[in-house]
């Protein structure tokens, strides 16, 4: 067994994806953390008033609500559009847009295995945010078609592809 892959009884944070149980620990660094932050403020200021919503980690997400013992993560950030998907404590089907900041225990599941259950779920942008090189991959998926990602660097903006009129300036978030 990987040794990100343990039973559930013994984690506090865990994903499971395809069966399979992934650990959620160490904690995310400060570094993490201040990514996430700034990439949540933005999209939260533009959504204020508007009716999708904007979740950090953690927030659970039932990434097909039929299948309740299904694939289940935690994303780094959230954002839900369909007002009947967010319940109590989590999303029950696919989300909007996803984001991911990578971490080095977290990095290859990011790029390869949550990919895959993000395109398949039917999620429809997908954000790998890689501080360290301070890059993003943005994927969009329409009727689970891969293509390749659009890559932005720190002097760059990104059009937000779930709506029309918001860009962020990834100064503001690295």
């Amino acid at each position: 067994m990987d040794t990100n892959q343990v039973e559930t009884g013994e984690l506090e944070r865990w994903e499971r994806i395809d069966g399979i149980i992934y650990d959620m620990t160490p904690p995310p660094t400060s570094d993490h953390q201040s990514i996430v932050s700034n990439l949540h403020r933005e999209i939260s200021v533009y959504l204020k008033g508007k009716t999708c919503k904007v979740f950090p980690a953690p927030f659970g997400v039932w990434l097909n609500a039929e299948e309740p013992n299904g694939n289940y993560v935690e994303p780094d950030i959230t954002v839900i559009c369909e007002q009947s998907k967010i319940h109590r404590q989590s999303c029950m089907g696919a989300p909007d847009m996803i984001v991911e900041v990578l971490s080095p225990s977290t990095a290859l599941k990011d790029k390869t295995v949550k990919l895959r259950a993000y395109r398949v779920a039917g999620v429809r942008e997908y954000w790998i945010v890689d501080g360290a090189n301070e890059i993003v991959e943005v994927y969009t998926f329409a009727e689970n078609v891969f293509s390749e990602p659009d890559i932005y660097g720190k002097e760059q903006r990104i059009a937000v592809r779930i709506f029309q009129d918001l860009s962020i300036d990834l100064k503001d978030v690295f």
